[in-house]
Order: structure tokens, then C-alpha cells, then sequence
């Protein structure tokens, strides 16, 4: 069947309008005969594509030279693409609004005679910004895939090494000495068998050739003649053209599974795991909002036939929300304009994951009726937006190191400095009395007690910061177990505070019916401790504080309160910061940690605490933990 040229020309001008670049084609001589919206959209053009045919190109790319960051150049660098009249791929082009395009030249050549130009533009900016974040990022990665206990390695195109994990090889050297080579070098190297290396390159292959997950199973001798199994891996990843860029080898050591009925079915789990790449989703709707068309990798996804939702109106698509769809549909019916809202839809797939879809869509016309369609493209875009989930959980993460490292500078250049003068001082006192046979017992009582004092509290302070290293770095561990509340309560009272320093004691109250709850010792005594002590510490020459521990079905509620300086409500916000302290504790020490520590305690029993205070009245703190069981 031979298609009618005006038939192909709309198929043409589809194709064009609907890929995601934007793309501007005039003749040999620079008179504009093609423009997608994509083309209007990114340098924004107010005006439709039908609009600037016939355009004098060479004029339009004068008047629009100030877009960028250097017009002369800009317009210098279209006379070189021109008067060479050769293939043009991915140039960078920077504007002055700051973005950044990646520019590619094609010439049209007809009977070998030259035609015309085609230019297409790809907005680069985000892809410029990451490679920034990737550079920094990169040594951080090496380090979290070295400190992995799974064999990792990364293969070019040829099978041959580009990384190495220290856990699948520890020695360094041969670490380094194995990239740029394969496993036959390496078996080579050892003067072992060559088998693993061809099992190993045979798996590799059908990886690539099946652009999915290759999983088999290894089995070997270990070092201590034992047999060993290895679950291995190679995950082929490829560029947007479908071009091999690097393949992903892991191995995880299942000898012990392999050896139990348990393995069998940890098999199965991680098979039933391994999910195929999902094409693009594509629903055609007609101007009366109905569906007329879905793919197959609807069906494949969702696992709803596609004639349960043809002929029937959007709300039918298994997405929550077609609202912001039918918004864009009816601008474009009302405008013309092809404006679609960035929207990600949360749906779930036929397994019931949670996946991550961004939508868009492109108006068409249909036949020569002229009837005008819409295809909604929704993209699985899972891994990116769990990408910058855990991005944005690492950037947090150092922005919490840069304030504790801050902080740190500022306790010792500021807190530490006055302990310091005060034990100096004082042993430069003790020793002018010794040197002139005039210490009295009094005297040296006095003195010595300062010195312990202060080094006490610089002590205190260096075990808070060990403690907050301790939890950042992942090392502390979480044991609960139940306990009875009640009684642990009044053993931290009577281990601490029975009585405080200045002679008061704690008033105790005990309401509800009284159950096991389930908390860590460590941690809980830690909570308790700093709380209690800041109730007291913050209301000197009041009356005692109160702690109430309320019985619920659900768990149990905490309340400490004092009748102190209270806390101004401003400063509420950050008491979980490093090293924030109130605005009014002036003169009552503090390291700004015990509030910090408190938190990450408290999210470990995944409890909750709120802080109510009113200054020169007080500060009430609750403490709400659930009934868990692990």
C-alpha cells in the first residue's frame, strides 16, 4: 500500500512535533520550511509553528543572537556549520538566561545536490547541572560500593574490568593491575582453570544480547578447600540510543542457602524481584475526552485489558487524578496551545508495587477529517525520582556532618576555651601558694574542686560528640525489649536526681493500667536523663519539676514539666539542631547536643516529642511511645 504524499506529510509532521527535541528545518536558502512546538516552547517564540513559515532564517537568528551568552560567536559559528555543510552532534550552546542546549546539524542533500538545514535543539541544563553534582558525588559513591559485602565489579563493552570493589578483591595492586583486563587474564594470572572465565563471558553475552539481568549461579573452591556457591549477576546498562555504555557484575556468597531448602525459596523471592523495563504508556483520547486507543504496555503494567477502558472516558485510566488531563485538553481546545502540566502520577502496578509516572501530552490531527486527538505519554520515570530521593537523603545527610563540624569549631574556639582558663588559672593559683608555703587546706580544696569540675564538663561534652559520631556513622545499635516503664522510671529518678544538686526531688506521677512496653535501656535512660536534667538545670530556685507517665491502649505518654525560664518560641524550631541553644540560657551551661541526641533516640523507637513552653512560666515536654513489638 503506497501512502498519498499528503497523508505521509501529516504522518511526517506527527513524528516531528511529537518527539521530546525541538527541530527547525530551511531550505538551502535559509527560509524557515519546518518548526515543531517543542522548537517555540524552548526559545519562546510566541508565535505557532504554521505561523513562522517562510521566515527569513538568517534574520531570525540575527534578531535572536542576545538570547545567547555570546551572539557573536552564536552567529560566527552558523556560518562555519553552514558554509561546511557537515554533520553537526551535540554541540554545546550556552545561552545568557543561564541554560544550555546541546545543538545538532544535519544537512539535507538531494541527488547529491544540498537542499536544505535541519538544526535540533535538546535543552541540556539539568544534564550540565548534574554532571557537576556526579563529579563531586563520585569519590563518595567509589567509597559506599567499597565498603559493600557483595562482590561488585563494572565491565566495558569488552568484558574487561573499569571497577573493582575492595570486598571482591581486597589486595589493592591486583586490584589495579586486573583493570583494562578480563578473566581469562586473570585465571591466566592465578594458573587456574580457564573454565569460570568462558562461563563467566558466555553469561556476560547473553546479558547484552537479552538487555536484561543475567543471573546464574558459580560454583567454586574456596581457599580453605570448602565448596563454595556464588550468586552472580550482570546487569547491562544502556544510553537513551540503545547503545551498550557499561555492564554491572555482582556477586553475593550463598553457600549456606544453596545447602538449605531456605535457599530454594530466597531464589524464588529474588527472581520474582527482577522486573523487565516498561515501554512508554500511550492513551489516545478524542476530543469528546474518550479513550480511543491504549498500548500494550498498558495491559502489561497495569494488567487491565485494554477493552475495559476503549470507548470509555478517561476516568477509566488506572491513574487517581485525570483532572490536570482534562484541564490541558480543554487550554489546548480553547487556545490552541499545546501547554501540558509537569505532573508525576504514584500508581500501582498489577503486583501492587508503587511506581512513579511523568505525564505529557501532544495534540494530533486524525485523519482527513480533521478531527483532533490526544496522546498521553506516560513515562516510567521509578528509578530517577528514587535517585533524587536518596540524593537528597545523602545531600541532608552532610549538610548535617557541615553543621556538626561548624559547631564542633565553635565549642571548642567558645566553650572550651573558658573550662580551660578556669583549670589554668587555677593550677597557676595552686602553684604561687605552694611556692610560697601559704596553701591552706581550704584553698587547695577549693582549687581542686574547679579544676575537676571543669574537666568534668569538658569530659561531658567530648562523650556527647563521640555519641553523635557514634549514631551518624550507623554504629548504634537498637535493642527494645519489654519493660516494665513504671519501674524504670524511678530507677533513673533514684540513680540521678534523688535528690538534684540543689536539694529538690522529683514529684512522680503514675496513671492508666500498667502494661509492658517495649523500649531500648541505653537510649531510653539517655532520654530520660537529659530531659529531667534540663527541667532542673532550667528552673533553678523554682519549684520541683513533674514527670507524669500515663498509661494508653496504645502506648504510653511521657510528660515532663518544669516551672522554669521556659523556652522563647522562637528558638522552639531548632532545639534538635546542633548546637542550638535558647536565647535566654545565658549563663547556664550547655553543649547544645543533648537535645539532638534525644531526637535521634526517639525516631529509633519511632516515638514522637513535642515541646510546649511560655517564657519565665515554664516548659512542658511529651514523650509518646506506641506498642511495638520488635
Amino acid at each position: 500500500m503506497i501512502l498519498n504524499e499528503d497523508k505521509l506529510n501529516s504522518q511526517l509532521n506527527f513524528v516531528l512535533n511529537k518527539i521530546p527535541f525541538a527541530v527547525l528545518m530551511e531550505s538551502h536558502e535559509r527560509r524557515l520550511q519546518f518548526v515543531n512546538q517543542n522548537f517555540c516552547q524552548l526559545f519562546h517564540i510566541p508565535l505557532s509553528p504554521e505561523q513562522l513559515i517562510g521566515f527569513d532564517c538568517k534574520l531570525a537568528a540575527t534578531q535572536s543572537a542576545p538570547m545567547f551568552s555570546n551572539p557573536t560567536q552564536f552567529l560566527e559559528r552558523i556560518d562555519e556549520i553552514l558554509t561546511a555543510e557537515e554533520f553537526v552532534s551535540h554541540e554545546l550552546v550556552e545561552l545568557a538566561d543561564g541554560r544550555s542546549f546541546l545543538r545538532d546539524y544535519l544537512p539535507i542533500i538531494n541527488e547529491g545536490v544540498h537542499d536544505g538545514h535541519v538544526w535540533i535543539y535538546y535543552d541540556y541544563t539539568e544534564a550540565r547541572t548534574m554532571e557537576y553534582h556526579i563529579l563531586h558525588l563520585k569519590k563518595f559513591y567509589e567509597q559506599i560500593l567499597n565498603h559493600i559485602p557483595a562482590d561488585i565489579a563494572v565491565f566495558n563493552k569488552k568484558h574487561q574490568y573499569i571497577f573493582i570493589n575492595q570486598t571482591a578483591i581486597g589486595d589493592e595492586s591486583l586490584r589495579e593491575w586486573l583493570i583494562n583486563k578480563d578473566d581469562y587474564d586473570f585465571v591466566k594470572y592465578r594458573g587456574k582453570d580457564s573454565t569460570f572465565a568462558e562461563e563467566r563471558r558466555e553469561a556476560f553475552n547473553q546479558a547484552i544480547s537479552t538487555k536484561k539481568v543475567y543471573e546464574f549461579l558459580e560454583e567454586g573452591i574456596n581457599r580453605e578447600g570448602a565448596q563454595r556457591f556464588n550468586l552472580r549477576r550482570f546487569q547491562p546498562i544502556f544510553q537513551e540510543n540503545g547503545e551498550l555504555e557499561f555492564v554491572v557484575g555482582y556477586g553475593i556468597d550463598v553457600t549456606s542457602l544453596k545447602k538449605t531448602e531456605e535457599y530454594a525459596r530466597q531464589k524464588d523471592i529474588i527472581f520474582a524481584k527482577v522486573a523487565d523495563l516498561l515501554d512508554v504508556v500511550v492513551i489516545v483520547i478524542d476530543h469528546n475526552f474518550q479513550v480511543v486507543f491504549v498500548n500494550a504496555a498498558y495491559e502489561s503494567f497495569f494488567g487491565i485489558p485494554t477493552s475495559q477502558i476503549i470507548g470509555k472516558e478517561i476516568e477509566a485510566i488506572a491513574i487517581d487524578d485525570t483532572s490536570i488531563i482534562r484541564k490541558d485538553i480543554a487550554m489546548y481546545q480553547q487556545t490552541n496551545y499545546a501547554h501540558h502540566t509537569a505532573k508525576v502520577y504514584q500508581v500501582k502496578d498489577k503486583y501492587g508495587m508503587t511506581k512513579y509516572f511523568s505525564y505529557s501530552f501532544t495534540p494530533y490531527v486524525q485523519g482527513k477529517a480533521g478531527n483532533v486527538n490526544y496522546a498521553v505519554f506516560l513515562s516510567d520515570v521509578s528509578d530517577q525520582y528514587y535517585a533524587v530521593a536518596e540524593l537528597q537523603k545523602i545531600i541532608d545527610k552532610e549538610r548535617r556532618l557541615n553543621e556538626l563540624k561548624s559547631g564542633f569549631v565553635n565549642i571548642v574556639s567558645h566553650e572550651m576555651r573558658t573550662p580551660m582558663s578556669v583549670i589554668q588559672s587555677s593550677a597557676e593559683i595552686l602553684e604561687m601558694l605552694n611556692d610560697a608555703e601559704k596553701i591552706s587546706k581550704p584553698q587547695l580544696q577549693l582549687h581542686l574542686s574547679r579544676i575537676i569540675n571543669e574537666v568534668k564538663g569538658m569530659e561531658s561534652l567530648m562523650k556527647e560528640l563521640l555519641l553523635v559520631s557514634k549514631i551518624e556513622g550507623g554504629k548504634m545499635v537498637f535493642k527494645p525489649s519489654p519493660q516494665n516503664m513504671s519501674e524504670f522510671i524511678e530507677q533513673v529518678i533514684s540513680a540521678n536526681f534523688l535528690p538534684y544538686e540543689d536539694g529538690r526531688q522529683i514529684v512522680l506521677l503514675f496513671k492508666g493500667n500498667e502494661h509492658p512496653v517495649y523500649f531500648d535501656r541505653l537510649m531510653m535512660t539517655h532520654i530520660l536523663k537529659n530531659l529531667i536534667e534540663n527541667a532542673f538545670k532550667y528552673s533553678s530556685n523554682k519549684k520541683s519539676p513533674i514527670v507524669r507517665l500515663r498509661y494508653h491502649k496504645t502506648g504510653v505518654s511521657i510528660l515532663i514539666k518544669d516551672f522554669g525560664i521556659g523556652i522563647p518560641e522562637k528558638d522552639i524550631p531548632n532545639l534538635f539542631k546542633a548546637f542550638a541553644r535558647a536565647s535566654n540560657v545565658e549563663g547556664i551551661k550547655g553543649t547544645g547536643l543533648g537535645l539532638l541526641v534525644v531526637k535521634y533516640f526517639v525516631d529509633f523507637h519511632k516515638a514522637s516529642i513535642h515541646f510546649r513552653s511560655k517564657q519565665n512560666q515554664g516548659t512542658s515536654v511529651l514523650l509518646e511511645l506506641k506498642n511495638h513489638d520488635t
